[in-house]
């Protein structure tokens, strides 16, 4: 009962960092959605899926997405959150897991961020709460990150920051209408082992971001 009570609460509940609310899915979301998923310079390592080839997301794809995003979390599957800027409210992002196995405690996971919320470690304290949730409250025994060679960005998070290797390649995995070329996934995976260290490394970075902010107001 008391793990059933955990994986509701973190699929439904609300959570925030600092400067970030992560929230359930909401169609009062949608226009901005759309705007950030058909973004090219938000999507610049994930053209593949902003659907540029027809001028982007549509509203009918856009409600469906959120549907199934819904569905999921309702079925403990997956667990998707809308990233806002608590100063703003505006939306920042979306994070989650794709996909949840309960039985053999492990999920993929990953993040989409406006392009404005690429720097200043706003990545760090989405990652950090989405992790955390996921070994914490879930008790994830393993979380597996796909993105592609060229975001270098995700894969210096990952190798560098939380100091993960590259585990392997998933060659030509996905075909891109867009480009017309064939894009390769490269994987990392984070263990239970490993997560201590990390959320230790991860919540130095942003008390070092946040003492940064306070020193430059």
């Amino acid at each position: 009962m008391a793990e059933q009570q955990q994986q509701q609460l973190f699929v439904k509940a609300k959570a925030e960092s600092l400067r970030l609310s992560f929230d359930p899915p909401n169609a009062q979301d949608d226009t901005a959605m759309g705007a950030m998923l058909s973004d090219l310079e938000t999507m610049v390592f994930l053209r593949y899926m902003a659907k540029e080839w027809q001028g982007g997301w549509t509203a009918e794809e856009l409600v469906t997405r959120r549907e199934n995003q819904c569905k999921a979390m309702e079925e403990k599957r997956g667990s998707t959150y809308y990233i806002h800027d608590k100063s703003t409210g505006e939306l920042a992002g979306v994070m989650g897991a794709n996909v949840i196995n309960h039985k053999d405690r492990n999920a993929v996971v990953g993040i989409i961020l406006r392009k404005k919320y690429w720097s200043g470690g706003y990545g760090t304290e989405a990652l950090y709460e989405l992790m955390r949730g996921l070994f914490e409250d879930l008790k994830m025994h393993k979380l597996l990150y796909e993105t592609t060679e060229s975001n270098v960005g995700m894969r210096k998070f990952l190798e560098k920051t939380c100091g993960i290797p590259m585990a392997y390649i998933r060659k030509e995995e996905v075909w891109c209408l867009a480009t017309q070329k064939w894009v390769s996934l490269w994987q990392y995976e984070i263990f239970e082992d490993d997560w201590p260290r990390i959320s230790a490394t991860l919540l130095e970075s942003m008390k070092r971001g946040a003492f940064k902010q306070i020193a430059t107001a």
